[in-house]
């Protein structure tokens, strides 16, 4: 009876067959041939059918709608933090609380928003992926940097920029690494620290982040303030970005490794000292070349295709696309991607901007403006959920408060040092006008913030003392976020360096060339400006229609001129009739 009754769950009969097969067929005869005819026909089906590789491999069915309700709420929390952190800086401004960064008020609410998942279990959570901060948060936040910058200001002061990015950072790099692999050496921090880690971690400290600076001196506070050394400050953690990540990248390959431990070995050393002199080169040049190339070559399309100009949703695309590809193009080839897409923008700034149509100028910069905003608020809001999710006890993210200590006293040490002989080789070599003054250099060297850019980097270093280092980079990103970033506005204007709001700034960019380079730069500008438009190709196509008009409309046309000369010649304090 029971063999007779799983032949007829073999036969895929339904119920009502199955009974009268009971009647009919007593000895199970019929029903063994059907059920070893069903077993061959499934068997090769299965033989037949793809092998399901993980394209299919989801759930299905109550599975899949509680991993959607989950997703959902997810999705939820997200939005409601993000709307948060948006809103605060308006909130900041009606209760005149702007001395307050906004970078602070993100990582608040980040470590309250991970508080808060704790008490409902879900407080397991990994580090971030570092390529989500490089390739997705990064990008849109340096590109509107070089695409917002005012150019005279920015080569104005190219000589202390450049000098605070390249030597500044070597000088950091040296001072931190140095005497951190001196003190776990002589014991007074308990860590097994090697040379080259020692180097790589004061190499990634060495980089004043961008995304900590633009969040601190894009605040309210900071409008009135001396553009000059806003300026500077900026550049320089844009452009060091390209020295820190190569040292990085130079102290964690293995020629350096093999010769840094050990004295006797001066030729390795010498060895992997080259190197990292030869990648230095070839990442600053292939970078700059990448962005001016990409940057001329959208600015090329732009100007000579007309058509484009009906089409401002294009026009967009077509911005925002070459500058990301010019990014991605850049890492492909080891270059440095954030060097690479800030020239892109100062490129498409200067000449592209011009080349489209008027909507899409106007959105080009506010779509600019709030994907970097976007990008810096998701970036600090992960910064402090990692708050919360490293004071759990875990095993691998733990404290260590002589190592913090000892680090953060290396930072602001090896930070007055660089400036000191930045300032001293900038002021020897420049016009008295250009030199760099004490107050300048005092908010220069407290301005520092550290942000995004070391953590990602510090969660790449290998070893076993990973977890050690990453939380104290974590510690010195979250403090020098509120300390230095809090009392920069008020620094500022102890030092004389930000202008009342009720008179007018009488900021004034530097000379950056003599008369002679000046007049060549024209020349060269005015050149490229017939194949990729710009500025001066503009007015030349007006003076061009200009001549094509009645003699009324042409005079008009000059007091038009001749009023809004006078205003803006006003503003800076000259008059000229």
């Amino acid at each position: 009876c029971t063999s007779h009754l799983a032949l007829l769950k073999a036969s895929n009969m339904g119920w009502a067959r199955r009974a009268w097969a009971l009647v009919a067929d007593p000895d199970g005869q019929g029903l063994i041939s059907q059920a070893l005819n069903n077993a061959t026909v499934e068997t090769s089906a299965e033989e037949i059918a793809p092998v399901d590789d993980g394209i299919l491999n989801t759930d299905t069915g109550d599975a899949a709608e509680e991993d959607h309700f989950d997703d959902a709420q997810i999705a939820m929390a997200v939005v409601i933090v993000v709307f948060l952190a948006v809103a605060a800086e308006p909130l900041l401004i009606r209760y005149r609380l702007t001395f307050i960064p906004t970078s602070v008020i993100w990582v608040a609410i980040g470590a309250c928003s991970m508080a808060l998942l704790a008490q409902y279990g879900q407080d397991k959570s990994s580090v971030l992926n570092p390529e989500i901060f490089f390739f997705l948060m990064i990008p849109p936040i340096i590109f509107n940097a070089g695409y917002t910058t005012e150019h005279s200001f920015f080569f104005g002061n190219f000589r202390a920029i450049s000098g605070m990015a390249f030597l500044g950072t070597l000088i950091s790099t040296g001072v931190i690494g140095g005497f951190l692999y001196a003190f776990c050496s002589w014991g007074y921090i308990p860590l097994d620290l090697r040379a080259s880690t020692a180097f790589m971690f004061g190499a990634l400290l060495s980089s004043t982040d961008p995304v900590g600076v633009l969040s601190v001196l894009k605040g309210k506070s900071f409008k009135n303030m001396d553009k000059n050394i806003k300026t500077v400050i900026i550049g320089e953690s844009v452009l060091n970005d390209a020295v820190a990540i190569t040292l990085y990248k130079t102290f964690s390959s293995a020629d350096f490794i093999a010769g840094a431990p050990g004295v006797a070995h001066h030729n390795q050393l010498s060895r992997g000292f080259i190197l990292a002199v030869a990648r230095f080169v070839y990442c600053t040049m292939l970078s700059l070349i990448m962005g001016v190339t990409f940057g001329l070559g959208t600015s090329a399309v732009s100007y000579k295709i007309n058509m484009l100009r009906k089409h401002p949703k294009i026009e967009l695309l077509v911005t925002f696309f070459a500058a990301y590809l010019c990014y991605c193009v850049s890492e492909i080839t080891q270059a440095s991607g954030m060097l690479s897409v800030f020239t892109c923008g100062l490129v498409l700034s200067h000449y592209h901007q011009y080349n489209v149509s008027f909507p899409a100028r106007v959105a080009s910069k506010e779509l600019s403006e709030l994907t970097s905003s976007i990008a810096e608020v998701v970036i600090y809001l992960y910064l402090g959920m990692t708050v919360t999710r490293s004071l759990y006890k875990d095993e691998i993210l733990f404290y260590n408060t002589r190592m913090i200590v000892a680090t953060l006293a290396l930072l602001y040490v090896s930070r007055g040092v660089a400036v000191s002989i930045v300032a001293l080789l900038v002021n020897a070599s420049g016009e008295a006008e250009d030199h760099l003054t004490w107050r300048s250099l005092a908010l220069l060297w407290f301005s520092a913030v550290r942000g995004a850019i070391p953590f990602a980097l510090a969660v790449q270093i290998p070893g076993h003392n990973r977890g050690i280092l990453v939380t104290t980079t974590l510690a010195i990103v979250v403090f020098t976020t509120i300390f230095n970033g809090g009392l920069t506005p008020p620094l500022a204007r102890l030092l004389g360096l930000v202008k009342d709001k009720n008179r007018l700034s009488t900021s004034k960019s530097k000379v950056v060339l003599n008369e002679e380079a000046h007049a060549l730069w024209v020349d060269i500008d005015t050149v490229l400006s017939r194949y990729f438009g710009g500025e001066r190709a503009v007015h030349a196509h007006e003076v061009s229609d200009l001549g094509k008009q009645p003699p009324v409309a042409h005079a008009v046309h000059i007091r038009r001129n001749s009023k809004s000369a006078d205003i803006a010649h006003e503003e800076e304090g000259v008059f000229v009739k």
